[in-house]
């Protein structure tokens, strides 16, 4: 119990549910931490591509989205046969249409082989604007442009994004990348639930990312989601009050 007490101190505020209580082991600890850490980044994130994406359409897409997928470090190597993979956070508005529920923990792992020489490390941010693209993101598996009648559009840091160049897309990745890498893209990458981190963050029988992202209860995550409201949809114009009846 000691140790258990101990983990919680350390995790500051990350549910402990009794099941991870009953599993108390040290790879659910580190999952915590872990998924913890990737929270934090995932703030930062937001903010960093944000400021560098002034003037561009971004904020108004981010307004519109019905979920957002942060990658803070998508890492990628390779030397003929290439490889690259981040953890990152899923979250969705809650039913209103303003606010964000609880985020459901993501991995993107992509592979390659061709031409290709460097390393990479870049930050990513998906807005997904449509249900279509949301549903598809929260299945078990989803691989970028692989996915029947999705649309996807990716732009990076720096690069115009004109609202009327994307009409009609399901998901848009902003991607800000330092390093140097000749070949490939985020084309075929792959985007899974990373399963251990969601239940050593909610539970066993918790983690299961459609209902997480439904939720409003993690404490850790009001720094994300604090974040995410400084660009929260217009709201529509109150109705005025109708003049009082004359006599």
């Amino acid at each position: 119990m000691t140790s258990f007490v101990s983990r919680r101190a350390v995790t500051g505020g990350l549910l402990l549910t009794p099941a991870l209580l009953a599993a108390s082991s040290p790879a659910f600890a580190d999952a915590v931490l872990d998924a913890r850490h990737t929270l934090d980044e995932a703030a930062i994130t937001v903010e960093r591509v944000r400021d560098e994406m002034k003037g561009s359409a971004m904020d108004d897409l981010m307004a519109r989205s019905k979920g957002i997928l942060i990658i803070p470090s998508y890492y990628k190597a390779g030397f003929l046969i290439g490889g690259a993979y981040g953890d990152g956070v899923l979250v969705s508005r809650l039913p209103g249409g303003t606010g964000f529920g609880d985020p459901a923990f993501y991995r993107m792992t992509s592979g390659s082989i061709g031409l290709q020489i460097g390393m990479q490390s870049a930050e990513i941010v998906f807005m997904i604007l449509t249900e279509k693209g949301l549903s598809s993101v929260l299945d078990d598996e989803f691989k970028l442009g692989a996915n029947v009648g999705m649309s996807i559009g990716t732009l990076g840091v720096g690069a115009e994004a004109d609202t009327t160049t994307h009409v009609g897309k399901d998901i848009i990745a902003y991607s800000k990348a330092a390093g140097l890498f000749a070949g490939g893209a985020l084309e075929g990458a792959v985007i899974k639930p990373r399963k251990d981190w969601n239940a050593a963050v909610y539970g066993v029988d918790n983690d299961n990312p459609s209902a997480i992202v439904q939720r409003d209860q993690l404490r850790t995550a009001s720094a994300l989601k604090d974040t995410l409201a400084k660009v929260e949809p217009a709201q529509a114009p109150a109705s005025e009050t109708p003049p009082p009846a004359s006599n």
